[in-house]
């Protein structure tokens, strides 16, 4: 039987509802395995497991270099009371939060994440660095140094666990870097120093941190009492020595590039840390003989005044370029250096290199300021 217009019209409307019903389930389809795809996939990015350790163990793996609590990691920040009544809860088997360990792919020992204070409160009491006071429940207990504890409470402390959860060397840096950010900022971005210092512990990590604390670097780059929260002045640090070595080569200045050389340094042997600690050093010791206080500052020759912000273009500049000059050169001619460094400012060309963060004007202003120290020390 021939159908009607009308009913030709219907079917067609039909046939296209269905296509298009069909359509949107597939889509979903799509959607739902895309989702369910990368929630596998990072998963399986993921290596973590669980180990309960002893207090008496954890101190022992701490005192023997196996876990590292990092170098750029909070100073002890918890008072007396709460160390104390930390210990306390482990005293009264109460419940405490996991530690969370990361684990170096190459050495495997133990980097911490999460649980800095927690650890030191528990490793230094058994030290007898301090006594309990502040207790609220064990009262007696105040005032009690580990070792003036019953034997039987001296053995249950050391046997006391604390769970951790190890991210295992088998994730990547990523998920490493990830976890810590999530453990430590409560949703405050973390600086990538900071992170590159969490993820890429090692001797050349360590050599950073150490000179980055340096007296007369902190004053040089106009640090205050609480300028290392973000590791920025540990940064400065490892850019002067990325700098220094590809400085007249073609090179991107990114942060990808640091943390590469960072995690290339770290397998560098004790004679090669050396040098490089020396290399700093000196370069520091011979910028603040020739400038003085004007070192990483810009000079304002219009005014005739000093601009008293710290300027990391200028500290490339005269970081990497005292580095070419013996000390006693240095030494013997820092009045006309700093006159020299003055004129400097003048060369607009100079003064616009120092706006841009690319391997030309790096190599440009070192090599303006190589010049004028060449020219003033005849």
């Amino acid at each position: 039987m021939l159908l009607g217009t009308g009913s030709q019209r219907i079917l067609q409307k039909s046939t296209m509802e269905g296509i298009l019903m069909q359509g949107k389930n597939q889509d979903k389809e799509t959607v739902s395995e895309a989702i369910q795809d990368d929630w596998e996939a990072l998963r399986s990015d993921i290596r973590t497991h669980a180990m309960d350790f002893n207090i008496e163990s954890l101190a022992r793996l701490f005192e023997q270099g196996e876990l590292v609590i990092p170098a750029f990691a909070r100073p002890m920040v918890w008072s007396q009371i709460q160390k104390s009544q930390f210990i306390e809860s482990l005293l009264l088997d109460l419940p405490v939060p996991p530690l969370f360990f990361s684990e170096n792919p190459e050495t495997y020992q133990y980097s911490v994440l999460d649980g800095a204070q927690r650890l030191r409160a528990a490793i230094s009491y058994l030290h007898g660095e301090y006594a309990l006071t502040g207790l609220t429940d064990l009262i007696s207990a105040n005032e009690t140094h580990f070792e003036d504890l019953p034997i039987r409470m001296q053995r249950h402390l050391r046997m006391s666990t604390m769970r951790a959860v190890i991210i295992s060397s088998a994730s990547s840096t990523h998920v490493q870097a990830e976890v810590f950010s999530r453990l430590n900022t409560g949703g405050t971005a973390l600086t990538t120093q900071e992170l590159r210092n969490a993820t890429h512990q090692g001797p050349f990590n360590t050599l950073t941190v150490e000179l980055s604390r340096l007296p007369e670097f902190q004053q040089a780059i106009g640090a205050g009492p609480n300028s290392t929260g973000n590791l920025r002045d540990v940064e400065l640090v490892l850019r002067f020595f990325v700098l220094s070595e590809e400085r007249g080569r073609d090179f991107a200045i990114s942060q990808r590039m640091f943390t590469d050389f960072l995690r290339r340094k770290n397998e560098s042997s004790p004679a090669e840390l050396e040098k490089y600690h020396t290399s700093f050093v000196k370069s520091l010791e011979k910028c603040l003989s020739a400038f003085g206080g004007e070192a990483f500052r810009r000079w304002r020759p219009e005014s005739g005044k000093l601009d008293p912000r710290f300027s990391v273009p200028l500290y490339d500049a005269q970081m990497l370029a005292v580095h070419e000059f013996s000390r006693d050169l240095i030494f013997r001619h820092a009045h006309e250096i700093r006159l020299g460094m003055r004129k400097l400012f003048s060369s607009k060309e100079f003064t616009n290199s120092l706006k841009v963060n690319s391997a030309h004007s790096v190599n440009f202003r070192v090599s303006s300021v190589v010049e004028m120290i060449e020219s003033v020390a005849r």
